[in-house]
Parts: structure tokens; sequence; C-alpha cells
């Protein structure tokens, strides 16, 4: 029995800073790595094989795809490493390379991407593009990206399964999907299988695009502290349309404090304050910080209302029709 160190999966991950469908991902799919199997057919990994994919994931990171280096030699990888000029930000024997790159952006989109062509806006630059899901999944090489950015006309089951694919071949920190039709049940199922999603309903401005960008990528500087404030999925949307919140502000009630009445008119400010919100110009990054985190707050205070307000109008008998 060799006395050689091997590793598991989790420690892998740990010291290359790949996640574990990445690997397997690599692995299955470009042969960059054989590991050993137990009797229980778990991984097992020599430390040569994690050094292999510390200097492809370093690679990777700096615009090589995956399928052109997965199967070259220790040595062959390290002679690419150090071929990567100094002005391109990164010292090859450094460890930490995030903070001297600008952020990548992938856009999976036939429709946004003159929208989000200039990102030096964002001070960030776009390094893949795709004009839908199917075509980045065939591509077969996307580049590695911090954010991507995925328009879908419609989200089904099989969509997140595409998007889940393309998520774990570009290995995004972030992904911002813009979609126009789904089911609350395929919404959910997506913020569980995909780690770091953010949702934004269509259609949208070139100034909400904008500011879900600069709040996205601000929250990959080093840093910054801003994934706190950010809640994943989309903003809820209204149970009650302006007109039926103004006829419930004339109806009598039987409740003598006319809570529906005092309801409505604090279901109305909240509507105009999350409104105004979401169309506040942004100057900078903080400021689309700001008015992400008081339009997303406003919107998830007016649906508790809105939901304590449908208990009430139910128990009240009122009937808006």
């Amino acid at each position: 029995m060799s006395n050689e160190q091997l590793y598991g999966m989790g420690a892998v991950a740990e010291r290359t800073g790949l996640n574990a469908p990445s690997i397997r991902m690599w692995e299955k799919r470009y042969g960059a790595v054989v590991p050993q199997r137990t009797d229980t057919n778990r991984r097992l990994y020599r430390a040569e094989d994690v050094d292999r994919l510390v200097l492809m994931k370093r690679l990777t990171d700096h615009g090589h795809a995956i399928s052109r280096i997965a199967n070259l030699s220790i040595e062959q990888l390290r002679m690419r490493l150090s071929e990567i000029p100094p002005e391109d930000g990164v010292d090859a024997n450094s460890q930490d390379t995030e903070t001297a790159v600008r952020s990548r952006v992938g856009i999976v989109s036939g429709n946004l991407q003159e929208m989000l062509e200039d990102m030096d806006l964002f001070e960030a630059e776009v390094v893949g593009k795709a004009t839908s899901l199917d075509s980045a999944v065939g591509e077969l090489e996307f580049p590695h990206v911090d954010l991507l950015i995925v328009e879908a006309e419609s989200l089904f089951l099989e969509t997140i399964a595409k998007l889940r694919e393309v998520v774990q071949m570009s290995e995004s920190k972030l992904t911002l999907v813009v979609y126009r039709f789904a089911s609350s049940k395929t919404v959910t199922a997506l913020a569980k299988v995909i780690e770091g999603v953010h949702l934004l309903k269509a259609p949208v401005t070139d100034i909400q695009l904008r500011r879900e960008c600069l709040v996205l990528l601000n929250t990959l500087r080093p840093g910054a502290s801003r994934q706190e404030i950010l809640q994943p999925g989309p903003v809820p949307e209204r149970l009650y349309e302006a007109d039926q919140l103004a006829r419930l502000s004339r109806i009598s009630s039987t409740v003598e404090c006319e809570c529906p009445q005092h309801m409505a008119e604090l279901l109305k400010g909240l509507s105009a304050f999350e409104k105004y919100s979401r169309e506040c110009e942004d100057r900078n990054a903080e400021d689309a910080v700001l008015h992400a985190f008081l339009h997303r707050t406003t919107a998830h205070v007016r649906r508790s209302m809105e939901e304590a307000l449908r208990h009430l109008i139910h128990s009240e008998g009122i009937k808006l029709e």
C-alpha cells in the first residue's frame, strides 16, 4: 500500500479554489485529472493532481480554454503560466490574483448585448458572448467569468439544467438572469440549485440593468460586504393594483378603526417609493447599492403589508371586484 498523500474532494476544492462541480466536469469532459477511487467510489486525488488543477485554474483565469490545456503536462502548464506578461496585472507566482485584474463578464443574450457593450463604465470587461444558452453550451469553451448575465424569455426546468451547465463551465461567481415568464416553482428551484443567482424580471430599463450590474460587480471587489443586502430572487410582484387600493380607501368597514383604509393608504405610499427608488439615477456604484437596497427592502415590506391586507379583507368579507 502506497504512503502517498491523497486528498478528498473537499480538500482539493479548498486548495485549488475550484468548486466540486467544476473539478468533476474538468475530469469527465476533458480528462484533466484521473483520480483514484475507493471501494465506495469516492474520489481521491494525488498531490500531483492538485498541482495540475491549481495551474489550470490560474491559466483559465487568464482566458486559456480548459479544452486546450487539460492534457498538458505540469511542466508545460508552468511554462504557459510563465509566459503571461507582467502587464496583464498578475504575477505568475502569486496566489492572490483577483485584486489585480478587472472583473470578467460573460453575456448570454441576443438582446442585452448592446445595452451591456460598454462595461468600462463598471470597471469590467466582456470576455465571452453567446446569443443563447444552447449556443453557450455547444461552444464548450465559454471563458471563466466573475459575472454571468443571461437573458431567458421563459424559465423552465430544462432551462435550469442548461443554465447550470453554463454556470459551471464559466465558473461564474455571480449570475444575473433576466427573464420574462416563469412559474414560482421554477424560480424557487433555480435559486436552490445555482449558488449566487440573482433574478431580474423583464422588461428592464437601461437604469435597472445598469444598477444590477453595478451592485453585483461591487460585491466582487476586495473588502466589499454588500451580499447581505442583495436578496436573491425576483422582487415580489404586487398583489393589489392602484385602482383596488383606491377603492379600499373608500370602502366602509365593520372595523371601527378603519384598518383597511389605513393599510391601503400605507400601501400606496410604499408602492410609490418602491417605484421612485427603482427609477433613481445612479452616479456611482455606492448609489447603485443604496438604491437597490431601498428598492428591494421596500418591495419586501410592501409584500408583507399586502399579505396582511389580504388576510384582513378576507376576515371582513370585503369584495374588491
